[in-house]
């Protein structure tokens, strides 16, 4: 658990360090639709780049996918299961019900006549090409991700992830407090597997 919740805080330091943060949290960050002619909509988007993105991706996956043991529910689980105060029990499981609410509400507009939730957008764009390329997705993000409707898709995919991304890290500071508590319950020398510093 200790070394989980480590690496949970270390893949928040490289979300931290990457371009997609400084350029989807901005003031402008946004859409403009144009429309030239009557049949011709144009879309400029201001936010992250598709280098951002992909890298990005490619980090949020520990935080979404159970595979490495540190996504948000299983997150979630350790503080259920560990010797910490309620509040902090609490807080991570109310902060995981709260985004899970979020994902399941529609979006602002219709595709085709269709009401989309967040959560099959985020879906679909990150499983459908960003992080995977699997089967039952990839239709749609070649649709979705084509034409002017790519602009307003990537826009809600970003605006979602920044939603995300402000949960996660809401964990930080209650995991390196719990972190510090898990080492001194275990005897953890500052140096020493699973230590936070180097021996002066």
């Amino acid at each position: 658990m200790l070394q989980k919740l480590k690496l949970f805080n270390e893949k928040i330091e490289t979300v931290r360090r990457g371009r997609f943060v400084p350029q989807v949290f901005r003031p402008d960050h946004g859409l403009t639709l144009n429309f030239a002619t009557e049949k011709r909509l144009t879309v400029e988007k201001r936010g992250a780049d598709e280098d951002a993105t992909l890298a990005l991706a490619t980090t949020l996956r520990f935080f979404v996918q159970e595979r490495d043991g540190i996504s948000l529910g299983q997150i979630a689980d350790i503080y259920e299961s560990l010797p910490v105060e309620d509040m902090a029990r609490k807080s991570a499981r109310s902060a995981v019900d709260g985004l899970d609410k979020y994902l399941d509400t529609p979006l602002e507009f219709r595709l085709n006549d269709e009401t989309i939730t967040r959560r099959r957008l985020f879906e679909v764009l990150m499983y459908g090409g960003l992080a995977h390329a699997n089967a039952d997705k990839r239709v749609e993000y070649e649709q979705w991700t084509k034409g002017p409707v790519a602009g307003i898709m990537n826009f809600f995919f970003e605006d979602i992830v920044a939603h995300m991304l402000q949960v996660i890290v809401s964990f930080q500071n209650m995991n390196e407090r719990t972190i510090r508590m898990l080492q001194s319950d275990l005897g953890v020398l500052p140096g020493s597997p699973g230590g936070a510093e180097p021996p002066p």
